[in-house]
């Protein structure tokens, strides 16, 4: 799968998400994201996210991370910048 595609997927679990749940932050967001991924998503962004992981953890955390670093670009001001 391109990176491209890897993108629009998680900008897809991202629309469905804060249409479930307008109410959350962005770290509870990426959490009800994360816990809606199947395991190859899962595999998927935790892989991506393994070159900003300071020390081992495990999958679940790796994906985590690289879904929180995706809610804030998505949620961030470009005019803030």
């Amino acid at each position: 799968m391109s990176a491209a595609n890897h993108d629009d997927e998680l900008a897809t679990q991202y629309v469905l998400a804060r249409r479930l749940r307008p109410d959350l932050d962005g770290d509870e967001l990426a959490r009800l994201i994360v816990s809606r991924l199947n395991q190859d998503q899962l595999l998927r962004f935790a892989g991506d996210a393994l070159a900003w992981a300071p020390y081992p953890t495990d999958r679940q955390e790796l994906a985590l991370r690289y879904v929180k670093n995706f809610v804030c670009a998505m949620e961030s001001d470009p005019d803030d910048q």
